[in-house]
């Protein structure tokens, strides 16, 4: 039997991905940065390792021996709810490099799967972007073959939002009129575990419904039953803020930053999902 590694196992991508293993017979390896975390993985795992990839002193040879595949969905979250206040870089790009490092080592990995950003080439400058697209790029400059999977966004993602959704809080930067393709994250699951025996260099892909920014706002606010008028944020005001969002909190100037940026254009992946967003929302309210 095959053994999995999976980073980021913890998160709503990553349970998914350990469910997708569980279904198709793989032996799997987790980690977890706290002995509760471990705990809670128990049940879905063989084999949990506490450490913080972040962190190479937490980490060991014993962490990738005998591990066939890696698959990574560990990467800073990108949610308002997340106070931490380390940044896109030390866990996007610092904590997979350590755990590459330590596979180049000391490891015989056959497939190293990790989770990108869809366009994340095309925004350089934004640091959530940047983080996925270095890691991607010194992922295949290892000498592992690898596969990047590199979906738009999460329907998990809209979960978040719910509870300003609740209190009438949303808001559309700009017109809204920029339309994009979420994907469940079961989906995404499926194609990590797929990519682990596929050739596949980079697999883009979304869900089967594109809405424009102000239709999810519309449908968050629809899902909680406050289908109300949706207030809109000029791009100047929004602007006008993150440089002292950024003196406060850097952590949540990346998030803004990006969330900022990501409105300003079309990203549509190619439809490769089945499910719609709007029953992932009735089924989550």
């Amino acid at each position: 039997m095959k053994t999995v590694l999976v980073l980021g196992s913890t998160g709503s991508l990553g349970s998914s991905i350990l469910e997708v293993l569980r279904q198709q017979g793989y032996r799997v390896r987790a980690t977890a940065r706290t002995p509760l975390k471990a705990e809670q993985l128990q049940p879905s795992v063989d084999e949990v390792v506490v450490c913080d990839p972040t962190q190479p002193d937490t980490l060991s040879p014993a962490l990738v021996r005998g591990v066939t595949y890696i698959i990574s969905a560990l990467g800073k979250s990108l949610s308002l709810q997340d106070t931490s206040r380390t940044s896109f870089y030390e866990v996007n790009v610092k904590g997979n490099l350590n755990v590459l490092e330590l596979a180049q080592q000391h490891g015989q990995v056959a497939k190293f799967v990790y989770v990108g950003a869809f366009s994340g080439e095309r925004h350089p400058r934004v640091d959530y972007f940047k983080a996925h697209e270095t890691f991607a790029r010194a992922l295949q400059q290892s000498g592992i073959p690898a596969t990047i999977i590199k979906p738009p966004a999460l329907f998990s993602a809209f979960l978040d939002l719910l509870p300003m959704a609740r209190k009438g809080r949303l808001a559309a930067l700009g017109q809204g009129d920029r339309i994009t393709n979420p994907i469940h994250e079961l989906e995404v699951a499926e194609a990590c575990v797929q990519a682990l025996t596929n050739p596949a260099a980079v697999l883009e892909l979304g869900g089967p419904v594109t809405y424009s920014r102000l239709e999810l706002v519309q449908l968050l606010g629809k899902a909680v039953g406050k289908p109300g008028a949706i207030r809109r944020v000029p791009y100047w005001l929004a602007h006008s803020f993150l440089p002292m969002v950024r003196l406060v909190n850097r952590s949540l100037y990346e998030k803004a930053a990006f969330f900022v940026e990501v409105t300003k254009q079309d990203c549509v992946a190619p439809a490769k999902g089945r499910r719609r967003l709007e029953d992932y929302l009735a089924e989550h309210v």
